[in-house]
């Protein structure tokens, strides 16, 4: 298992960042979890998915932790912080 702490620095909110997490995660077999504040979310391509993290209430500049187990754990982690960064989400 492996986490990796991230914060979003986008001003515009978390949907965007929420929609790509999600929908990238989706494309690993490892489990994915994000947490913010002691409450955590897994990871599925799903509109619940979506709307629980939207739920987290997540604003920019806040720490959350994504966290991967799995047999593709580091590939997982690797492309969802390439996919924020190339977006803008993070620096």
């Amino acid at each position: 298992m492996i986490e990796k702490q991230y914060k979003i620095i986008a001003s515009t909110g978390f949907a965007r960042p929420a929609n790509l997490i999600v929908s990238v995660a989706d494309k690993f077999t490892s489990n994915l979890c994000l947490e913010f504040q002691g409450t955590t979310v897994e990871l599925n391509y799903t509109v619940e998915s979506i709307m629980d993290i939207m739920s987290l209430r997540i604003i920019p500049g806040a720490p959350f932790q994504i966290r991967a187990e799995g047999i593709d754990e580091q590939q997982a982690l690797e492309s969802i912080e390439e996919h924020l960064r190339n977006r803008r989400f993070i620096h």
